[in-house]
């Protein structure tokens, strides 16, 4: 259940007339890994998601209130705006709310304004880190109802290109801030996208910090050793927090040897 309240606000791109959702909160009832937060229900994530009828523009109702220099109006409009729909295959991309409505009143897939989203905050300038939590949503919401009904091939390959995206620009935007959880995030993606060296090495960075949640350090650990047997799959926190607590340990042990056998065989 998410809970909302709605403002009327103008396209800051076209100034076409737009009606933005301010969400109030939501009720998770877990976790996946990659830290996406299920909900009954509509997702807060998708309502928190707006998009132009007219030119596309997309991003959170805040982006909706922003002020626009006229230059990046005329480089939106004239450049970006084009090419966003015309990026978009025609396999079930646009959620149409009402058959009978014109194409400039169709509503997209919520990953879909994800992904406009991402590509509208690198043309108004945002750094990597929005850009690439964006589209870490995008590929969020190929889990959820509606892209959920997409064929599995579809979801799949539009997966691999969120996910590239994604972690190109939250590791750019690592340079800039300084929030442990990224690093978990970021290792879980890669494992996700079948980079598995790329990931124990930021599982590890993040298990060398020493204000990361603890629940995190407990879920890096046994996806560390995922990624070591070249496992991507998708899991829950549930699953891989309370599901085999001994493998943990050992897991752990495992990985304590891994980190000092070079040192250990050094010194005999």
């Amino acid at each position: 259940m998410v809970i909302w309240s709605t403002l009327e606000a103008s396209c800051p791109m076209c100034r076409n007339r737009a009606r933005i959702r301010e969400v109030g909160g939501g009720f998770a009832i877990g976790q996946d890994t990659d830290l996406l937060l299920r909900m009954h229900g509509k997702h807060v994530i998708q309502a928190e998601v707006h998009t132009c009828a007219r030119c596309r523009f997309s991003g959170y109702a805040a982006d909706f209130l922003r002020t626009i220099s006229p230059g990046a109006q005329r480089r939106f409009l004239d450049e970006v705006s084009p090419a966003l729909e015309d990026g978009v295959s025609s396999d079930g991309a646009l959620h149409v709310a009402s058959e009978a409505s014109p194409p400039a009143h169709r509503t997209p897939l919520p990953h879909v304004q994800y992904q406009w989203a991402s590509q509208t905050a690198e043309a108004i300038g945002l750094p990597p880190t929005p850009q690439g939590e964006r589209l870490v949503r995008a590929y969020w919401c190929l889990r959820l109802p509606p892209s959920l009904s997409l064929p599995l091939s579809t979801r799949k390959s539009l997966g691999k290109i969120y996910l590239k995206g994604a972690i190109q620009k939250l590791r750019q935007g690592l340079r800039q801030e300084g929030d442990p959880s990224r690093l978990y995030l970021i290792g879980e993606l890669c494992r996700r996208n079948e980079n598995f060296l790329l990931a124990v090495s930021y599982f590890r960075r993040f298990l060398e910090r020493e204000d990361g949640a603890r629940y995190l350090k407990q879920a890096a650990v046994k996806l560390i050793q995922a990624a070591r047997e070249n496992s991507p799959g998708g899991m829950s926190m549930e699953e891989i927090l309370y599901n085999n607590a001994q493998d943990a340990n050992n897991w752990q042990e495992r990985d304590w040897r891994d980190r000092n056998w070079g040192k250990s065989k050094g010194e005999q």
